[in-house]
């Protein structure tokens, strides 16, 4: 489980990561645009392929009954989310399908969070399964609802957030961090070419211009090292991330504030002394890796649709994931070497609309204490229990 999560881990970076550093500047500034819409929502649907190879007969049996319900898997949901220019306010609404081997299950959550006053309101409604919710609240069917109130939490435990450095952290780290990305996007220029523009094309019945992002198993380790490697040297990243520990320390409650102010320095401090070690270390990592494929022959492929506005409203992509266990194994020095290979193969497409659409609704439900039960309520209800 650790070495996959490490892998994972690695895609997941370098994703994130081509988003920033792709080569093609409308891209990138389609990415920051995206960034301070004040509503939106999105339509997306995920869809697996499950392969194995090479598994003695009794783990193949296993994995073939995996693999009958993962290729047989869907999720689809609608998310829709809105908010103040401050992002101090804001409104969101998930209706999530996931189907599994044929087994469909529904869930609904809402957020609801204001931190607009000096008294914060931060409320999560998730509406289960009812298989699910039965489970959870015996002999009460008439709950519908799960509900994590987390300003009612922090008055329980006594926790009092400093608000106005939290005002202050929302509204001056979000145009700081975009800012800071884009002197390193000026600043660090990875020798990879892997975003292109591939024209344009027509999607619901409007026309986008079609840029495409590529990356192989060679190419996603290569930037993976350079972006480590450049963030281990450059001062600035350092001294950005001291910047925003020391704003994060100013929210937490007084009587902490000072336990935590000095194991934040002590930390940092440690951590910079072992920045050659780990650089060292990190390099060492990406070579016994070097030969050890991470990604499948389709790699990552991942299209995006921008608007006349220069918005993001399309995307389509396929993550191409394999794991050799038998090569794993030989690398980190493992004893007992298990033989196979995993193909797990993820799609999924996004469409988005309702861009900065000031009309659109989000209909949180009406919550009371017969059709819902607070989060902590019933956690107490089942220690109870189980005592």
């Amino acid at each position: 489980m650790k070495k996959i999560s490490i892998l994972a881990l690695i895609v997941a970076l370098s994703i994130s990561l081509t988003g920033c550093f792709g080569g093609e500047s409308k891209l990138y500034n389609a990415f920051n645009k995206m960034q301070d819409v004040t509503s939106i929502e999105s339509n997306m649907e995920m869809k697996f392929n499950f392969e194995t190879e090479g598994f003695s007969e009794e783990d193949q049996l296993m994995l073939g009954q995996v693999a009958a319900m993962v290729n047989n898997s869907k999720i689809s949901m609608n998310q829709k989310a809105r908010n103040n220019k401050e992002k101090t306010v804001s409104e969101a609404q998930v209706d999530m399908n996931m189907n599994f081997g044929g087994i469909g299950m529904d869930m609904n959550v809402w957020v609801d969070m204001d931190m607009s006053t000096d008294e914060l309101k931060m409320k999560e409604i998730i509406k289960m399964p009812q298989i699910l919710m039965s489970s959870m609240v015996p002999n009460d069917p008439q709950k519908q609802y799960l509900v994590l109130d987390m300003g009612q939490m922090m008055k329980e435990e006594n926790k009092e957030i400093n608000f106005n450095e939290l005002m202050k952290f929302s509204k001056e780290f979000q145009p700081k961090l975009t800012e800071f990305i884009r002197g390193i996007q000026k600043d660090f220029k990875p020798n990879l070419k892997i975003v292109e523009k591939k024209g344009s094309k027509v999607v619901n019945k409007e026309e986008l211009d079609i840029y495409e992002l590529k990356l192989n198993d060679a190419a996603l380790k290569e930037l993976v090292r350079d972006t480590v490697n450049y963030s281990f040297d450059n001062e600035k990243i350092i001294e950005f991330v001291k910047e925003y520990m020391t704003a994060v320390v100013n929210i937490v409650p007084q009587a902490e504030k000072e336990t935590v102010e000095v194991d934040m320095i002590e930390g940092l401090g440690e951590f910079e002394k072992q920045l050659p070690e780990l650089k060292i270390k990190f390099n060492d990592f990406m070579d016994k890796y070097k030969d050890v494929k991470i990604l499948g022959d389709k790699g990552i492929v991942i299209e995006y649709g921008i608007n006349k506005e220069g918005y993001i409203v399309y995307q389509v992509a396929s993550i191409d994931l394999r794991i050799d266990l038998e090569q794993i194994a030989k690398i980190t020095g493992e004893e007992t070497v298990q033989k196979g290979i995993i193909k797990l193969g993820i799609n999924f497409s996004t469409n988005n609309s309702n861009i900065n659409n000031k009309d659109m609704k989000i209909e949180i439900p009406a919550i009371n204490e017969k059709n819902s039960i607070d989060y902590m309520k019933m956690m107490n209800m089942q220690r109870e229990r189980i005592n």
